[in-house]
């Protein structure tokens, strides 16, 4: 399912220098990240945008961080 929502997130930079969500806020719930399952970047004009593949363990969520913005959004949600 397609949501594209701005959500608030917990990050962690972990060596070297790679940020990893720890945590997101959705639809007012608290998701606990348990495995980051995948990661890409990919361009926007001259924005990178970071993806990352997530899992609760019980779903899997692609949210995504724009590094000019610092705005993080779900983009979709597989149950």
């Amino acid at each position: 399912m397609y949501i594209q929502e701005t959500i608030s997130v917990l990050a962690v930079f972990e060596p070297p220098y790679k940020l990893k969500p720890v945590r997101f806020k959705w639809s007012g719930r608290v998701f606990k990240v348990r495995e980051v399952t995948y990661l890409w970047k990919a361009k926007e004009g001259d924005t990178e945008i970071y993806h990352f593949s997530v899992t609760d363990g019980k779903s899997l969520y692609e949210l995504s961080f724009n590094a000019s913005s610092l705005i993080w959004k779900i983009e979709k949600v597989e149950t």
